[in-house]
């Protein structure tokens, strides 16, 4: 259907059906200037009312005594903005006074609520005026339609510009999918080159630095053989202390691997710092050398931290090292002590107690790009060969793995401050660990039995060795599934030393075992590297202990000694 644009003249229907109602209505509408058109019945006035100009419905009440069923269905099929005003005119009657208009309306269907009522007879000013105000009412639903129609335009309208910026944004959104993949295969492949970079900076510092050391153990054997051989005896002791040396720098450089990598076997314990920096006092000056100052600034009433002593002074020692070699022309080292509270991070709700220790220098500080770069690692500033780049990385790790972090300021000509954070403990006794003597005649074993279980055939002989030496019964196993019959069986057993890298059942699994067939049997682990050996006191239970390898004949000898003893005291 058409839409007609409000304003336009309507005609009225008008349905009168008896004598000459009709016409005499329609000629009194023309004369007052409304188009008006004369319908047969009801059913021809239902007909019309969809018609677009139709404007209202003018009917006797007599209309209403044919049947309505066709004028209910057209109003019922009105559209929701249409209601045709209906001028209805009633009958006379003779009491006209007492006689109620909602009687009249009663006749027309329940859909017809846009009625008038005019009682005859009436005059033409009733008439007239009834018929006015319909067609107005009539004028303001065309433009309610129009109004209407001009929102679902503009809504369709939108509702395309909706859709094609919903277009354009999943385009967008595929561009970017493709964008994102793509940096992140340009990413993946720039991390494959700085790995490839840092392969190439391991080649250069730590292979040749391996190398030294290499030479020094195999050079050294080579000459205690052949002075073996030929009888000449006196001078060995030199050569055997050169191959010691070597291997032992080799396991310090293995370590520090293990720091940065935060995967090194770590025994935290509640640590007095400031006790700490003043044993290693004279230890930093002999390191630093006559040309640099060394300052001690040290907190009064500092609390415990917890972390590993031994690593911790290694820390310490190898900043001491990093900034006397920033001072050629001599300076001076500052060692301060402090506590703190902070968040390591933006997650954390509720900053934490810390003990700090800083290691200050007045050397010759660092621009902003290599100050970003001194925790990469194999990183160094200095020449092939003279360093491996693992100095700061294994501080750096050696912190974040004790629960802290490490903080670097520095700036060309300004000297440089490195601050090592690390957690408080609580108040308790400071372990001071048994220092290791090299030779120690209480050591001795007196005919116990161990059994070592290690897949390494030459650790394994090593260990057989070493014990048999120290006057241990020894018993071999290569690994747990070679270790449980023994368990299992009434052999006497005083100590088990496994490895944890077991293939297989692994050595805490094995320990668990062990356990269960042994509750009291005391059980040394030995670690070159496990993940989950990282941290001793979460890896280690009851009458359990650990040591890394390499190790000395010294280190197994008073460790053995410790833990059969403290067996023999709980036995009795």
């Amino acid at each position: 259907m058409a839409h007609r644009t409000a304003g336009v003249g309507f005609r009225v229907l008008v349905c009168a059906p008896f004598g000459r109602d009709a016409s005499s209505v329609v000629d009194l509408l023309a004369k007052e200037g409304y188009a008006a058109e004369a319908v047969q019945d009801l059913a021809d006035a239902a007909a019309r009312l969809g018609e677009d100009d139709i404007g209202a419905l003018l009917l006797t009440e007599e209309a209403l005594m044919s049947n309505t069923a066709a004028l209910t269905a057209a109003l019922d099929g009105q559209a929701r903005w249409s209601d045709v005003p209906i001028v209805l005119l009633a009958a006379p009657r003779s009491n006209a006074a007492s006689w109620p208009k909602e009687t009249v309306r009663l006749h027309l269907p329940d859909s017809a609520t846009n009625v008038v009522v005019l009682e005859r007879p009436l005059g033409v000013i009733s008439l007239v005026s009834a018929v006015a105000s319909a067609l107005k009412a009539r004028q303001k639903q065309f433009e309610i339609r129009d109004h209407l129609e001009e929102q679902r335009r503009a809504a369709a309208a939108l509702d395309a510009q909706v859709k094609e910026r919903t277009c354009e944004l999943q385009r967008a959104l595929e561009r970017l999918q493709t964008e994102v993949a793509e940096r992140a295969r340009a990413e993946d492949q720039l991390r494959q080159a700085q790995k490839m970079e840092a392969v190439g900076q391991l080649t250069g510092g730590i292979a040749h630095d391996f190398n030294n050391m290499l030479t020094g153990v195999m050079g050294s054997l080579d000459i205690i053989r052949r002075r073996i051989a030929s009888q000449r005896l006196d001078d060995i002791d030199r050569f055997m202390d050169a191959a010691t040396a070597s291997a032992q720098r080799a396991a310090n450089l293995t370590q520090r691997l293990l720091a940065f990598s935060r995967r090194q076997s770590l025994d935290p314990q509640p640590i007095d710092a400031n006790a700490l920096v003043r044993s290693l006092a004279e230890l930093l000056k002999r390191t630093i050398g006559e040309t640099i100052a060394l300052d001690l600034d040290l907190a009064d009433d500092l609390p415990l931290l917890v972390a590993d002593a031994n690593q911790l002074e290694n820390a310490i020692i190898n900043l001491a090292i990093n900034a006397r070699d920033a001072m050629p022309d001599g300076g001076a080292l500052t060692v301060a002590t402090r506590t703190a509270q902070r968040s390591l991070s933006d997650d954390d709700a509720e900053p934490a107690g810390f003990v700090t220790i800083a290691i200050s220098d007045t050397g010759v500080g660092m621009d902003e790009a290599t100050s970003k770069q001194v925790f990469d690692p194999f990183f160094t500033t200095k020449s092939i060969g003279q360093g491996t780049g693992l100095g700061l990385s294994m501080v750096y790790g050696f912190a974040n793995q004790s629960g802290g972090k490490v903080e670097l300021r520095s700036a060309p000509g300004e000297g440089t401050s490195v601050v090592i954070y690390l957690p408080e403990g609580a108040a308790a006794d400071v372990v001071s660990p048994a220092p290791i003597r090299e030779k120690d005649a209480s050591f001795q074993g007196s005919g116990e039995t161990v059994l070592v279980v290690e897949d390494e055939a030459a650790v394994r002989q090593l260990m057989r060795e070493i014990l048999q030496e120290l006057g241990y019964e020894t018993i071999e196993a290569a690994d747990g599934r070679e270790a449980i019959p023994i368990l299992s069986s009434r052999r006497r057993l005083d100590l088990m030393i496994s490895d944890v890298g077991l293939p297989g059942m692994n050595g805490r699994q094995l320990a668990e075992h062990a356990r269960s067939l042994r509750p009291t049997l005391p059980i040394l682990f030995v670690t070159g590297y496990a993940e989950r050996a990282a941290s001793r006191k979460e890896f280690l239970g009851e009458n359990m202990s650990m040591v890394t390898k390499p190790f000395t004949l010294a280190i197994v000898a008073q460790k053995v000694h410790e833990m059969l003893s403290g067996a023999a005291r709980r036995a009795g």
